[in-house]
């Protein structure tokens, strides 16, 4: 049998006197940082963490109200709260039920915010004309790319709706049906002129200049 520590357990030492083995177990430390695993192995001090030589506690055991199940109240062994038989049920610290707390709660705002917006979009009203409900949106923790949508430039890269060039690869997305030629064929005058610079270093040129001069200078 395996225990499994609450992540603010560094470390235990049960006395022979009471039951355990008298060493002390502590928490792995892994390239200098505490692991988020602390995995007891003993099985004598595991016996007493489970209270297997301890008389059994009355303990209440919440029900479901949902599930239409009431609380209800048995003896059951005095185990140590701490720790649990699987990974997936180690109990939660203090702070890690606060976090929890506050994504649940970030979320239903989220989960608000988009049906907001998709009542909004139904209706016609274009929120990024309305800075009241963009703001709305945006302090619910929506993305601007949930908010505005999503466009794919020609060569298949994603980006936020209404960018005048791709962030990715520098091609305009303003005349995306007029490209016909193949990817790393595209046109230089649809390019960012940064991405002009930056070809015009990679071919050993100079970067200085304007576009159109950028673009005579890598055409020639």
């Amino acid at each position: 049998m395996v225990l499994y520590a609450r992540r603010d357990v560094c470390s235990v030492s049960i006395p022979v006197t009471s039951g355990g083995c008298g060493e002390t177990h502590s928490r792995p430390v892994r390239n200098g940082a505490p692991s988020e695993e602390f995995k007891l192995t003993c099985p004598i001090c595991e016996g007493y963490l489970k209270g297997d030589r301890k008389p059994k506690v009355l303990r209440t055991i919440p029900g479901n109200k949902e599930a239409g199940i009431p609380a209800r109240q048995e003896r059951v062994a005095d185990a140590d709260p701490m720790w649990s038989s699987t990974p997936d049920t180690v109990p939660l610290t203090p702070d890690e039920i606060q976090v929890n707390h506050v994504i649940k709660e970030r979320g239903e705002q989220q989960l608000k915010a988009l049906e907001s917006l998709i009542a909004l979009k139904s209706a016609g009203i274009d929120v990024t004309t309305r800075p009241d409900v963009l703001f709305f949106l945006q302090k619910s923790g929506l993305t601007d790319t949930v908010i505005h949508g999503s466009v794919v430039c020609p060569l298949g890269h994603d980006n936020t709706a209404g960018v005048k060039f791709c962030g990715e690869c520098g091609v305009s997305m303003n005349e995306q049906k007029s490209i016909e030629a193949t990817p790393g064929e595209i046109p230089l005058n649809m390019l960012h002129i940064a991405t002009l610079k930056a070809k015009c270093r990679e071919a050993g040129l100079s970067d200085k200049g304007k576009k159109d001069e950028l673009i005579a200078r890598l055409t020639t």
